[in-house]
């Protein structure tokens, strides 16, 4: 009779329990702990307080059979993407959130095994866990059949997505674009290859990308019916952002940076245009026509601007970028205008070792051993008086280049 009642007891407390929905660990450390000590695999629920359709998850979450079924199978854990402490860990493994809610599997390795926008049923909730588990579908396992030779469009867009959100680029572009050839061309225009743009496009040069931001009228309509109209402009734009910024974009012609201007026209970033493309669109001005005109284009920025550390920086893109000194003496003018402006020692070492990179472009090496000299008196001071670690890492970058260009100049 005793046996009985405790059974009962415990079968009681399990159904509580579960009742209650899924159980979340304290922290994400505790999570792959306990995963660690019971070999089952970690459920990782991103989302944010302030996010609408993140917090109509929340009943789904609490669903018994839901939290029976995860509390069985899983470690779980909420992360809060307003959290930088909780965003450490997603930082940590370079996975990059193109929106939320997003619903991640790892292995108690943290091996990524899967992950998937989730679909607030019970039902869906239940099975994308099942997925997540199951080798064959799981999201982490497509690179090896996209490798084996499998084109399927649905494994293709699985994959494109996880390595867009894992920020494996090379490998994203490279299955993008076979996906895009796959994706039939009479159904560009479907809500099908809009997802796809959103959550798997990471080049502008794909076709999926060239098509919707040559036909945002389109892009306009399948955002209303989906109940967020205005979000076509930031899905496209974040294309064309990490088109600009973009470490190779240094290297763009110029067809592709007046391309990428009319983009930002399209996408309601016109007048932003001169300050986020102007460092990729001097170089090519200096590649394909010329330093004079590249000169010309850089100095027609300068005339307006007044912001003594912006000058500075001219001065060092001019350093970086034109080889020659043949308009040194045309930057110099831009330092002498922010030097009377500058405040802190800092500031007025790096003036001092652009100046004296101008001269040493001219030349002129006992004036810039002079500012060598100034720049190192500088950035002494400033050294005791930052107490702010940032602060200190960007003295100590300023105080490697003076001495780097010092040991040039000897």
């Amino acid at each position: 009779m005793k046996k009985i009642v405790l059974v009962s007891i415990l079968l009681c407390i399990i159904n509580i329990a579960f009742s209650q929905g899924i159980a979340f660990e304290p922290t994400i450390e505790a999570a792959f702990k306990k995963a660690k000590a019971s070999g089952k695999p970690v459920f990782v629920e991103c989302y944010s307080p302030h996010c609408p359709i993140c917090m109509s998850l929340e009943p789904t979450l609490k669903n018994a059979e839901v939290g029976k079924y995860y509390n069985q199978n899983f470690v779980s854990y909420k992360l809060n993407v307003e959290d930088a402490k909780q965003v450490a860990f997603l930082t940590k493994k370079k996975i990059y959130l193109p929106g939320f809610p997003l619903f991640f599997y790892f292995d108690n390795n943290q091996n990524l095994l899967h992950l998937t926008d989730p679909i607030n049923t019970p039902k869906d909730l239940i099975q994308h866990a099942k997925t997540a588990i199951d080798p064959n579908l799981q999201t982490g396992g497509f690179w090896k059949k996209y490798q084996a030779g499998n084109r399927d469009i649905s494994t293709m867009t699985g994959l494109a997505y996880l390595l867009r959100v894992t920020q494996d680029t090379a490998r994203n572009i490279q299955v993008a674009n076979e996906l895009y050839k796959a994706y039939p061309k009479n159904q560009l225009n479907d809500k099908a290859s809009w997802a796809i743009v959103k959550k798997c496009i990471m080049d502008i040069e794909n076709g999926f990308a060239e098509y919707w931001l040559n036909n945002i009228e389109i892009a306009k309509k399948h955002a209303i019916e989906e109940g967020h109209p205005g979000t076509e402009m930031n899905s496209l734009g974040m294309l064309v952002q990490m088109a600009i910024y973009d470490p190779k974009a240094s290297k763009f012609s110029l067809a592709k940076v007046n391309k990428l201007k009319n983009y930002m026209g399209v996408v309601g970033a016109g007048q932003y245009v001169t300050g986020a493309t102007w460092q990729i669109e001097c170089p090519a001005i200096l590649r394909e026509q010329g330093q004079d005109k590249a000169f010309a284009f850089l100095q027609n920025l300068i005339n307006a601007q007044t912001q003594p550390q912006l000058l500075v920086y001219y001065t060092t893109f001019y350093n970086t970028n034109f080889t020659d000194g043949k308009f040194a003496n045309n930057a110099r003018q831009w330092l002498t205008k922010a030097r009377p402006q500058l405040k802190t020692e800092q500031e007025i070492a790096n003036l001092n070792y652009e100046s004296a990179r101008l001269y040493q472009k001219t030349g002129d090496l006992a004036n810039a051993k002079k500012e060598i000299s100034a720049a190192k008196a500088s950035i002494a001071t400033a050294k005791t008086k930052i107490t702010d670690p940032n602060l200190k890492k960007v003295v100590a970058s300023v105080e490697k280049n003076i001495n780097k260009l010092a040991g040039e100049l000897k």
